[in-house]
């Protein structure tokens, strides 16, 4: 049994954490969809049908990716290539996930959310069934998978955002989304060095046998330079989130300690899940929300600071 939750991979489910930044931001924008009382409780149980939904995602990843995990030198341990588990209770599992996740879905929150939960199960298929497998295509494999990142912005914002169909500022999802791809990239950037054999990584997975070191630093950059025009344009459109410029350096720093990480001898050894857990980079990461948190709870006179006054 413990083989089966394995591939469910609950470990994960820690990723849904982004959900709360919905929150945050609704909240940002829309003080009163915090006015009532019982808005704790829909913010917290939001996680779970998005924890059931992803999931079932990576059942159905693991299930496709077996063939492809026996060429990896670290994943063909898992229990699909191991032979540890029966693929036929897989699907049983995912389907009691998915009728799961929905039904809570239906019951609890909006159609906004149930709509955002349908995206997630939607981003799952399209990025791993043939012969769309946006998961074997160099560089919209990245752009799929982060995604997820909007889509759980709008499970967190639709959460609490009392049933109105309005979604949050265009400038904050691209943000978000080019946050989720410059991360994703770093993951695909520190496999391709970790197996270090084009042949084999070309073999593993299609899409490595486009990249290389240079187009994946590249891509980086780009994102990393999206994120920022996005933040920006909503910093200047947004008054509620003016005092986030102040926020802006130690996002720099952040993102220079996990290029700095990234590139290192020691992230051409990890594989991408180990670069992401840098103690550097959960420091800055940290230090980040901790800092959007206070601005956003506290009348800082940013202009006077700025003298933009």
């Amino acid at each position: 049994m413990l083989e089966y939750l394995k591939i469910a991979r609950p470990d994960h489910w820690l990723k849904n954490i982004f959900i709360v930044f919905g929150h945050v931001v609704v909240v940002a924008l829309h003080p009163e969809c915090w006015d009532h009382g019982d808005a704790v409780l829909p913010a917290l149980v939001s996680l779970v049908p998005a924890c059931l939904i992803a999931s079932a995602n990576y059942i159905l990843n693991e299930i496709l990716d077996a063939p492809f995990d026996r060429l990896h030198p670290t994943k063909r341990h898992r229990g699909i290539p191991a032979g540890r588990v029966e693929v036929k209770y897989l699907w049983v599992f995912m389907g009691v996930l998915i009728v799961a996740g929905f039904w809570m879905a239906a019951r609890l929150f909006s159609n906004g959310y149930v709509l955002a939960l349908g995206m997630l199960l939607a981003s799952g298929l399209v990025y791993n069934i043939p012969p769309v497998r946006l998961k074997d295509r160099a560089f919209m494999d990245v752009i799929a998978e982060s995604f997820n990142n909007p889509i759980r912005l709008w499970l967190g914002w639709f959460a609490l955002s009392l049933g109105e169909w309005r979604w949050p500022p265009w400038t904050i999802v691209l943000a978000w989304w080019a946050f989720g791809a410059l991360l994703m990239t770093g993951k695909r950037y520190a496999e391709f060095r970790f197996i270090n054999d084009p042949e084999v990584s070309g073999r593993y997975r299609k899409s490595f046998s486009v990249y290389t070191e240079n187009s994946l630093i590249i891509a980086m950059i780009t994102y990393a330079n999206l994120f920022c025009f996005g933040a920006g344009l909503a910093m200047a459109s947004l008054p509620p989130l003016r005092g986030q410029v102040l926020v802006f350096p130690v996002i720099l720093f952040a993102i220079i300690a996990y290029f700095r990480h990234a590139m290192s001898e020691t992230g051409a050894r990890l594989e991408p899940e180990q670069l992401l857990r840098n103690p550097w980079l959960l420091l800055w990461t940290g230090v980040t929300a901790g800092l959007s948190l206070w601005l956003l709870t506290t009348q800082v006179p940013v202009e006077r600071w700025l003298g933009l006054e």
